[in-house]
């Protein structure tokens, strides 16, 4: 037991990948044939025998593919996995387990559109938001509504006063009750009869589900 001494398998080849390139060709065996029976597609066959770990997949999966494929080729060496876990580290340049960062460096360089994107439907949300209030806050809001040509507590002599105003277009216009007739601009005039004394002149503009705008003018008539 005292004469033993462990000692690391050295590979005949510069590398892992070159060493297990030549036991396949050794083997007669192609590229196509190692994909077709090992389910491995022939990039990552590539990838392992030319040492391009960065074009391997993420995570554990590369490690997974290379003992599939070792396995598949029948190499025993006993430390040949760790020796691709090492150059593997070696060429990514990791500081602890290759895999374990790798995927933290995939999900780090995917968050920056996955939150670029959420910000997106988010503003989109706040917009639909904004234009249904003011959307909504026009169908409900109360319509314009002016009277032109008389003035609240006005004293006249006469039994009859012209009401003229304007209001908003399709808007419905009442004059103490009874409805007005309004042009396309939504202007209207309508002749009232008053009697002698205190008058109240009740004038309104009601759209179909909006609420109503009143104007309430009092006029007192002397004769």
């Amino acid at each position: 037991m005292n004469g033993f001494v462990k000692k690391n398998i050295f590979l005949d080849q510069d590398s892992v990948g070159a060493y297990i390139k030549k036991n396949r060709q050794k083997k007669s065996i192609s590229l196509e044939e190692a994909s077709f029976k090992t389910g491995i597609k022939i990039k990552y066959l590539k990838a392992i025998e030319e040492s391009n770990y960065r074009d391997l997949p993420r995570g554990v999966y590369a490690k997974i593919f290379f003992k599939k494929y070792i396995d598949f080729l029948d190499i025993r060496h006993k430390n040949i996995v760790s020796d691709f876990v090492k150059e593997h580290d070696r060429s990514q340049n990791f500081e602890k387990n290759i895999f374990f960062n790798k995927v933290v460096s995939w999900k780090s360089f995917v968050s920056l559109p996955r939150v670029l994107r959420n910000l997106l439907i988010f503003l989109v949300v706040v917009i639909c938001l904004f234009y249904l209030f003011f959307y909504l806050k026009n169908i409900f809001a109360p319509p314009f509504l002016e009277v032109y040509n008389i003035e609240d507590k006005q004293i006249i002599n006469s039994s009859s006063v012209l009401i003229e105003g304007k209001t908003d277009a399709e808007s419905e216009v009442s004059i103490n009750g009874e409805v007005v007739l309004s042009d396309s601009s939504g202007q209207f005039s309508e002749v009232i009869y008053l009697k002698s004394g205190i008058n109240f002149i009740h004038i309104s503009a009601k759209k179909k589900y909006s609420q109503q705008n009143l104007i309430i003018k009092q006029i007192l008539v002397e004769k």
